[in-house]
């Protein structure tokens, strides 16, 4: 599946740094102190399993892989990190109850995740309540990064993101497809029972006018359909020049092979939800050609991007994807970190 590259990345371990006395980097020891046999300890809630479990465990292996290339390099002035993984089983309520868990064990200079825009919304203000610094790697849905709290107007200090959101990803997706092939016409399809899907579908209702796109229907379903038959074939039969699915997990991939089983010839365009081989391959021949808006590129040749390509192929034998790199990213890159690290400086090395 095609994406747009936009390299965005967001901060976490310059906490760490910061509070170890470092200035820019991570790996070998500073002149003014060190910190041998210390750790900084971080937490990430994942979707390990459940619908969430395509993107989930990529973020995982990402963020092992940061961790491990920074230990590999003498840590943090000495330092090393440890990083626990919990996973919430793609259910926002477990997501707050091992955010809570992890947030109440005392140690953690920060927190990543959850792997859902759906659990973000319980987690990000529990982060924000107890000021722990709370980075999203894989969350794009609205109101996330800076205003957790919505609807409050003050801005959240201890939540950030290094994922793209749907409010960019979408938009740009449809106007490169609009550009080169010009359509017409187009369906919604659209799961209604959780955040990221629907978030996604007020996107797309709002962005196709202005490109000269009639949304001929909006077909709503939920994301436990067993049987998505009677559903796409609401879609089919308007005759779309695309059909826009924004739905996560394995939807997207249902979706298109009963479409094309249906006779649907056009494209397919979504979001984030696309975006992992997992979703590529369980649509096989029937999702070439699907397009979507992507945060990141496996054959981008910045030597940053190379370097860690290489390096994921080694430890686990297949490529990444952007979920895997935003773990990356998230864990590894210290370039700027912002005032809610300050209250965490005292805590580490301990």
């Amino acid at each position: 599946m095609k994406g747009t590259v936009i390299r965005v990345f967001a901060v976490i371990l310059a906490a760490g740094l910061a509070a170890c006395g470092a200035a820019n980097t991570a790996g070998g020891t500073s002149s003014s102190s060190s910190y041998q046999g210390k750790t900084i300890e971080f937490g990430a809630i994942l979707s390990l399993t459940g619908a969430g479990g395509v993107y989930g465990p990529s973020s995982k292996n990402g963020m092992m892989l940061a961790v491990d290339t920074i230990n590999n390099k003498g840590g943090v002035n000495g330092a090393k990190l440890s990083l626990t993984v919990d996973d919430d089983a793609s259910d926002k309520a477990q997501s707050a109850q091992v955010a809570q868990t992890l947030i109440q064990g005392g140690k953690l200079l920060a927190l990543l995740g959850p792997t859902l825009s759906n659990s973000a919304v319980a987690v990000h203000p529990l982060a924000e309540s107890f000021k722990i610094p709370i980075l999203a790697v894989s969350t794009t849905g609205i109101h996330i990064v800076p205003d957790c709290n919505y609807p409050s107007t003050t801005p959240c200090k201890y939540v950030f993101r290094d994922s793209l959101g749907e409010e960019t990803a979408i938009p740009t997706n449809i106007k490169a497809y609009v550009d080169k092939s010009h359509p017409k016409t187009g369906v919604l399809m659209v799961a209604n029972d959780d955040k990221f899907s629907s978030d996604g579908g007020k996107i797309v209702q709002n962005t196709v006018g202005q490109y000269g796109i009639q949304l001929l229907s909006t077909v709503q379903f939920s994301k436990t359909t067993a049987d998505f038959a009677p559903v796409v074939t609401q879609a089919v039969q308007k005759h779309p020049d695309v059909i826009f699915i924004t739905s996560l997990g394995g939807i997207p991939a249902k979706i298109m092979i009963e479409a094309r089983r249906e006779g649907f010839t056009g494209q397919f365009l979504g979001g984030n939800g696309f975006n992992t081989a997992v979703v590529s391959k369980q649509a096989s021949d029937a999702g070439k050609g699907a397009e979507s808006g992507s945060a990141w590129y496996l054959n981008n040749t910045f030597p940053s991007n190379a370097d860690f390509v290489s390096a994921y192929r080694a430890k686990y034998g297949q490529d990444p994807d952007q979920f895997a790199a935003q773990g990356y990213a998230g864990i590894l890159d210290p370039r700027r970190c912002g005032e809610a690290c300050q209250p965490h400086l005292q805590r580490y090395p301990g």
